[in-house]
């Protein structure tokens, strides 16, 4: 009797050369359309690593570091979100991958909102995951408290913080494991690399430019976000034609991490949907 396994998948990490800077990429499947994973400030490509491997038997997946984080170069800020969308475009553009599923959390959100607008050819999809659509002036103070913190004493003093703005608390104590991975992305992260990325966010206000934004569009929020709250979600599904809104409950600025299984029910879902792009209709 014959035994057949099923074939592995593919996965390779490496530095690609995106224009003026090396960014680390890591990538997942070896077949399908591509879809590309944006991490958030201060984490790494591996914040995604339990969607990574959700959908690698069906797509190509590339996540990588942006610049200032993880094994990318970390070049004197200040960023801007145009530089950082222009990253992935270089990206692709090395990859040689024409259009692709984008999918951003936090930050990387904001950098979809900005490929969006800057790249929509590029683009069969949008899925933007805990994010913002512009930075208000009232929380110009909180950033720049947390950019000076980060300058004066390091990350160190900053990521108890922050863990307890991406987790709720029942998380956190039932998932030690996932915390301190989380932990140790944010103490990695090159102090410079974290300023400019935190200067990019400061400098960012698309809410009025998104609405030129018309690939099929999912938009995700944790229902305990107070970074980025529903009411946000909700405006920003608003204004890109056609968007859909999905609010997950028990979950706050890393909802994806803390409701994987709900996530990934709804993304498959719309990127099933949303499998040839701005040719359909959008679901």
């Amino acid at each position: 009797m014959s035994v057949t396994t099923a074939p592995s998948i593919a996965s390779q990490t490496r530095r690609v050369r995106a224009g003026d800077v090396n960014l680390q990429v890591r990538i997942d499947g070896n077949d399908g359309p591509w879809v590309i994973l944006a991490h958030a400030l201060g984490a790494n490509l591996s914040l995604w690593d339990d969607t990574a491997r959700h959908l690698a038997g069906r797509y190509r997946v590339m996540r990588y570091d942006l610049r200032g984080h993880g094994g990318s170069d970390a070049p004197v800020g200040p960023y801007t979100m145009p530089r950082l969308a222009d990253d992935v475009a270089a990206l692709m553009d090395a990859q040689e991958i024409g259009q692709a599923h984008f999918c951003g959390v936090s930050v990387g959100g904001m950098i979809g909102q900005t490929l969006g607008v800057r790249h929509a050819e590029r683009l069969l999809s949008l899925t933007l995951v805990d994010t913002i659509h512009h930075t208000p002036m009232e929380a110009h103070p909180m950033w720049a408290n947390r950019i000076g913190q980060a300058e004066a004493h390091g990350m160190a003093g900053m990521t108890d913080a922050t863990l307890e703005r991406w987790l709720t608390a029942p998380f956190r104590r039932a998932h030690p494991g996932v915390v301190e991975g989380i932990r140790k992305m944010l103490l990695t992260t090159p102090v410079h690399g974290y300023v400019g990325v935190a200067q990019a966010i400061v400098a960012f206000d698309l809410a009025e430019a998104i609405g030129r934004i018309h690939c099929p569009t999912l938009v995700v929020a944790g229902a305990n976000d107070e970074g980025a709250p529903v009411a946000m979600a909700r405006s920003i599904a608003e204004k890109i034609h056609g968007a859909r809104l999905e609010v997950l409950p028990d979950a706050a600025h890393l909802a994806f991490i803390e409701q994987p299984e709900r996530f990934h029910a709804v993304f498959d879902a719309f990127l099933g949907n949303a499998a040839c792009g701005g040719q359909c209709d959008i679901p």
